[in-house]
């Protein structure tokens, strides 16, 4: 049922044919575990002495092949030596007895010893050796070796005429490398280390009469067409032909249609147990084994014979209610990558071979495992093509991923968490900038966790090791995942999306993302930028609710963003104040994903509020703006500057106000310590400092004129840079002065925030506590107000469309 199997059964096939004097002996190896030439030469001599020995073989052979095969054979065995050694001991002393009045006594003593050793080695024999002998036995069972010269043959040709004819045929061994792929295993330090076992064993390989079936997997397929052109490779050298074996896409429609059509010849009507046959289900149960057989016949078979019992010597379908659920889920899945590809096919390359069409289904097939099994955290498409991802063998690109990932979008398997040109874009630098981030919607992630609930293959398929936690394990309304909307995708295909009956029984509780040091649950996706991600969580020692901060699967591997995640949680760890959220725990060390474990701090977050109300009046503004100066007080006597101001970095608690919640791009006042590359700006587009956008110094100044914009945006419901891309917002503040004219506010606080926005550092309030002397004697301090003052109020509240750099993450523009 796989490439073994194929390979076994098309030799036994052809061994039938031979006539009974010629012989094909299958000598069937397993090399999955790394060895040495002459350790593969020795099992390969063996085995064929082994298999001539179990087949009778041996005994039918010239008596000069038998003698050769047997030396050679005991050649490769353990030698035993056995050693004995036997010791004698004598000793004589003289002394004084004084019972017979001190005169002299002599007495004698011995001791004899055996020793036995036994010691096990091979007897002296060399890789040449081996290869030798080797070679030597293929030539004497092909009958090439170990004739007479001419002139005896001619003379005795009477005698061997009537000896060969009952004794001497031909064997022609066979030897069947097997397991290769596991022995790469898409390494390419591996794959290097077996072109070279290769090439040391070229003579054996290509000897006259021997044939050797090497089965492995595409890597070194792919390596054996590219060593085609330069005609004097390694394998090119070696082997006469190469063969991929295709995946049978249409296997569980052939296997289907098998079963049926037996049923009705012997007269038998078709049936389910539970269920009346009918077409449709017929059509998504063939959907489903595609989509678990995934073209290979061993998983067809294995999912297609779960679902059959024998009754009165027929076979006949048996799926219960819940198992037809399921079927109905993957069916469902089965037709969302078939949709996909179909969306694609335009851009295929022509002139496709059949390893590249399975490489492009595959490659379908594995986006969405990987969907299902990232646990709802969010990820890009080239978190999916990275190392940790899909198969490089695939040879999948991200833009097939990208537009595969959206049609899950579209499907509703997936929900975009932030895409580029969205009010929550996320840039961070590098190809990030402009790509989206994708989750798995919590309706899948429910009915994915039901599954493993009640089935141990499909715990293996999610990688999931023990059942999801959570109270309650089925709910019994069942939901529809189709949606409703869902008429076509987004491509211009016109292709529709699956609509049809509810599928399947999710779980009754959305399952956790996952526990981090077996003490963190994380439960559900609060908010994220383009560094990390942050989880409404529990303590599970405590039971107290936290907020899990964790960093984004490609930043773990970044130096630089992991030195920058443990810088802030240094900072965190130090600073307590009410306006900024307390850090409770950090994790970090070898084979433990780092995290920052902070209180969990109930709240809008201030970008909510714009986007709910736009602008926001002058008294709640003051209010914000007070809060947000007296933790830049206390950071800065602490001895700190640089935080990430911004509207989804604050959040509106109902006592404690404005509470900052990202300290990511803090550092202490004159640090020298380089976390970045030189030249590199660091910030939130819309929200910089021009000295971060020049790469100047930075000091508590830059937060001051940070919190100026931030309230600047608040009053007026829009950024003050009317440019729309990043590049062109960042040479605006650097270049352009601010106006503060327009806003609805008293002379003597447009004054203070015409100062905080100035370009110049020097013009600016020189320490947060000036700023919020300044703040206090403004009219607009009397009117202070919080947000559920204001939402309480009677009077309406202007809407002003809102600005697409108020979410924006930390930025990292690199220097040419």
């Amino acid at each position: 049922m796989g490439k073994s199997t194929l390979v076994l059964r098309a030799l036994a096939e052809t061994a039938t044919a031979w006539s009974d004097r010629e012989e094909l002996l299958v000598v069937h190896l397993n090399v999955s575990r790394s060895m040495t030439t002459d350790q593969l030469l020795f099992a390969v001599v063996r085995r064929i002495f082994e298999s001539l020995d179990d087949l009778d073989l041996l005994a039918r052979l010239p008596r000069d092949v038998q003698r050769s095969l047997v030396l050679a054979y005991s050649r490769t065995s353990l030698s035993f030596t056995q050693t004995q050694s036997e010791s004698s001991e004598r000793s004589t002393a003289l002394g004084l007895s004084p019972q017979h009045r001190m005169s002299p006594t002599v007495s004698f003593t011995g001791r004899r010893t055996r020793s036995q050793a036994v010691e096990a080695a091979f007897l002296a024999y060399s890789e040449t050796d081996v290869e030798h002998d080797l070679v030597r036995i293929v030539h004497l069972l092909n009958g090439s070796e170990g004739r007479r010269p001419v002139q005896q043959r001619r003379r005795r040709r009477v005698l061997r005429r009537q000896r060969d004819r009952f004794t001497r045929f031909r064997v022609h061994p066979v030897v069947v490398l097997d397991e290769v792929d596991k022995l790469t295993d898409n390494n390419e330090e591996k794959i290097i280390q077996f072109e070279a076992l290769l090439g040391r064993i070229k003579n054996v390989l290509t000897a006259r009469g021997a044939h050797f079936i090497v089965v492995a997997g595409p890597d070194l397929h792919d390596r054996a067409i590219q060593d085609a052109e330069r005609g004097n490779g390694v394998y090119e050298s070696v082997f006469g032909w190469r063969m991929y074996v295709p995946c049978l896409w249409d296997g569980a429609q052939r296997l289907v249609n098998g079963l049926v059509e037996a049923q009705r010849t012997a007269g038998v009507e078709f049936r389910t147990t539970y269920t009346a046959f009918d077409e449709p289900r017929l059509t998504r149960f063939v959907e489903y084994l595609c989509f678990k057989a995934r073209g290979v016949p061993r998983r067809l078979l294995q999912e297609f014979n779960s679902a059959v019992v024998w009754e009165n010597g027929y076979p006949w379908l048996s799926l219960s209610d819940d198992e037809w659920a399921r079927v109905d889920f993957y069916a469902h899945l089965e037709a969302v990558v078939s949709e996909t590809l179909q969306i694609d096919e335009p851009n295929a390359a022509p002139g496709r071979v059949a390893i590249d069409d399975d490489r492009r289904r595959l490659g379908g097939y594995h986006v969405l495992d990987w969907a299902a099994r990232s646990e709802g955290r969010p990820f890009t498409s080239t978190d999916v093509t990275g190392a940790e991802g899909v198969n490089a063998l695939l040879h999948i690109a991200p833009p097939t991923v990208e537009r595969l990932l959206r049609h899950l979008v579209h499907a509703g398997m997936l929900d975009v968490v932030s895409e580029s040109g969205r009010p929550e874009a996320t840039r961070y630098g590098g190809a990030e900038s402009t790509l989206a981030y994708y989750k798995l919607s919590d309706t899948y992630k429910r009915y994915l966790a039901g599954f493993a609930r009640r089935s141990e293959s499909e715990r293996a398929d999610l990688g999931i090791v023990s059942p999801p936690p959570g109270p309650g394990l089925y709910d019994p309304t069942v939901i529809d995942i189709a949606r409703s909307d869902a008429t076509t995708p987004s491509e211009p295909s016109g292709i529709p999306l699956p609509t049809g009956p509810p599928l399947g029984t999710p779980s009754a509780t959305t399952p956790a993302v996952g526990v981090l040091a077996g003490r963190y649950e994380m439960s559900s996706l609060l908010g994220q930028g383009g560094m990390g991600a942050v989880y409404r969580g529990r303590d599970l020692l405590t039971g107290r609710p936290v907020a899990v901060k964790v960093l984004h699967q490609y930043a773990r591997s970044n130096e630089q963003m992991l030195a920058r995640f443990e810088r802030e949680a240094q900072v965190s760890r130090q600073l307590n104040h009410p306006n900024i959220v307390r850090t409770l725990d950090t994790l970090s060390g070898p084979g433990v994903e780092p995290a920052l474990i902070m209180e969990l701090v109930e709240g809008p977050s201030l970008a909510d509020a714009l986007h709910q109300h736009g602008a926001l009046p002058a008294g709640l503004v003051v209010r914000i703006g007070r809060q947000l100066g007296e933790a830049l007080t206390f950071i800065d006597s602490m001895g700190f500057s640089r935080i990430d101001l911004k509207p989804s970095n604050v959040l509106l608690h109902a006592e404690r106000g404005a509470v900052i919640i990202d300290l990511g791009i803090a550092r202490p006042m004159g640090d020298a310590g380089q976390v970045t590359v030189v030249g590199m700006v660091i910030g939130t587009p819309g929200y910089m400092a021009p000295e971060q956008v020049l790469g100047n110094t930075a000091d508590i100044r830059t937060d001051l004129y940070t919190l100026g914009i931030l309230m600047y945006r608040c009053l007026a419901g829009a950024a003050p840079w009317s440019a729309a891309s990043t590049h062109e917002v960042l040479f605006e503040i650097a270049h352009a002065d601010v106006s503060v004219t327009a806003l609805p506010v008293s002379e003597q606080l447009r004054s203070l925030l015409g100062r905080m926005l100035s370009r110049s550092p020097s013009a600016r309030p020189q320490q947060p506590e000036a700023f919020l002397q300044e703040l206090a004697s403004t009219s607009e301090a009397g009117e202070e107000m919080s947000l559920q003052e204001f939402e309480e109020s009677p009077l309406p509240a202007a809407v002003t469309p809102g600005s697409s750099f108020d979410t924006a993450p930390t930025l990292d523009i690199r220097p040419p």
